[in-house]
């Protein structure tokens, strides 16, 4: 297909302005950028966000910074400073958008709060992503994706037979899944603004994204006063769940009755044969499901992970090798599409990051990387706001930008 008939984002065109730190804000602009909008990430003069500091490093470069933040511009500005407030509000007169996710109240403290934006400027459109959100009896409190997970019962859900609950859910889930609410909810109100010509005011809590997560516990504890943990057997099906193989671990769903007929095409074990099992609610039987794993656990200690993969992709079964980061990056379903992207960070060369689950007919996504501290200052103080080259000196010598 030619790809030169093909539009640069669907939100081209459109300006956001990120003051967002850490990942669950930085993600929604990032998102938005993916997607086409210019997106202006607004750092602390002389330190960036704080994830230009912290996490993971590569030979002595940081990564965790740029694959938080790739299509956008950076540009410095001390946010104590009066001159630094005052670039802001300049800002927000030329912006559709605006992110944030400082501790609630401190928007406000700047002369920023929703209130104050949009007697600026009508058409922007504010979101901001906090722990709680706004009305919460614990608005006030930290929100951090592992405290999060503690505190929505999701750390709870996360744990084995062998061990009690575990620290996080792996990823940082919880801040991505705010940030993709964040992103959904400021698309929805650039839909209302064509109807209305105003922008409106966007309050995204982690802990509300997470109780949406939580999708069946909630209700099955509201009527049952149960908390129905799969650990690493899923409660409701049979066999289905994570079980040894000959070098490490696999996952098999063939609970329903035709999966578990496909089972049995690729295995003559005499117990899974039983005449008896062949029904899913003797399978689920308490009697019967003990027994059932345990036979298919002995099974699938005959063979290696990537044997079942090739096994279980032949008999249509749902499972095969559980995978490691490793595995992952050896396999080609990673580098097909834009799952993932190659860019370039200055001291490492090319370094592939996550890409998109965004994908268009009609859209040619682009991805820069991310920015270097300040990089962008005199395109967006002298280029957008109009400041001449020697009013953006003064700014630096006084440390405003």
């Amino acid at each position: 297909e030619n790809s030169m008939s093909k539009s640069r984002g669907p939100l081209s065109g459109l300006r956001v302005l990120d003051l967002g730190r850490h990942i669950s804000c930085p993600t929604c602009g990032m998102t938005l950028g993916d997607l086409g909008a210019e997106v202006i990430k607004i750092e602390k003069a002389g330190y960036g966000d704080d994830t230009r500091h912290s996490g993971e490093y590569a030979k002595g470069v940081n990564i965790y910074y740029p694959t938080e933040n790739r299509n956008k511009k950076s540009i410095t500005v001390n946010f104590r400073s009066d001159k630094g407030k005052n670039l802001l509000r300049e800002l927000v007169k030329k912006a559709d958008v605006l992110i944030e996710n400082f501790r609630p109240g401190t928007m406000e403290k700047m002369g920023l709060g929703w209130e104050d934006v949009h007697k600026i400027n009508p058409r922007l459109i504010m979101a901001s992503i906090s722990g709680y959100g706004k009305g919460s009896p614990y608005s006030q409190r930290p929100g951090f994706d592992s405290i999060m997970a503690a505190t929505t019962g999701i750390m709870d859900l996360n744990r084995t037979e062998e061990d009690g609950p575990r620290i996080t859910g792996g990823i940082w889930f919880i801040d991505i899944m705010a940030g993709m609410w964040t992103t959904i909810a400021i698309l929805a109100a650039l839909r209302r603004r064509e109807t209305s010509g105003l922008g409106q005011y966007i309050d995204t809590a982690m802990y509300d994204s997470c109780l949406y997560a939580l999708n069946t516990f909630i209700p099955n504890y509201d009527q049952n006063h149960e908390i129905s943990r799969n650990s690493t057997k899923n409660a409701y099906d049979c066999p289905a769940g994570r079980y040894r193989s000959k070098d490490g671990y696999v996952i098999c769903l063939a609970g329903g009755d035709n999966l578990f007929e496909r089972l049995l095409t690729v295995t003559d074990d005499p117990v899974l044969h039983r005449p008896e099992y062949k029904n899913h609610d003797a399978r689920l039987d308490p009697a019967n499901y003990d027994i059932i794993n345990a036979a298919v656990d002995r099974v699938m200690r005959t063979k290696t992970g990537d044997e079942w993969d090739t096994i279980f992709a032949e008999a249509g079964i749902p499972g095969g090798k559980i995978k490691d980061i490793g595995d992952v990056m050896g396999s080609p379903a990673t580098f097909a599409r834009n799952t993932t992207v190659k860019l370039e960070v200055p001291g490492l060369g090319p370094v592939t990051f996550p890409g998109t689950p965004l994908s268009f007919s009609d859209e040619e996504l682009q991805f820069t990387r991310a920015p270097e501290l300040g990089e962008h200052n005199r395109e967006i103080y002298g280029g957008l706001l109009g400041l001449s080259d020697k009013e953006i000196q003064q700014l630096e010598a006084e440390k405003v930008i």
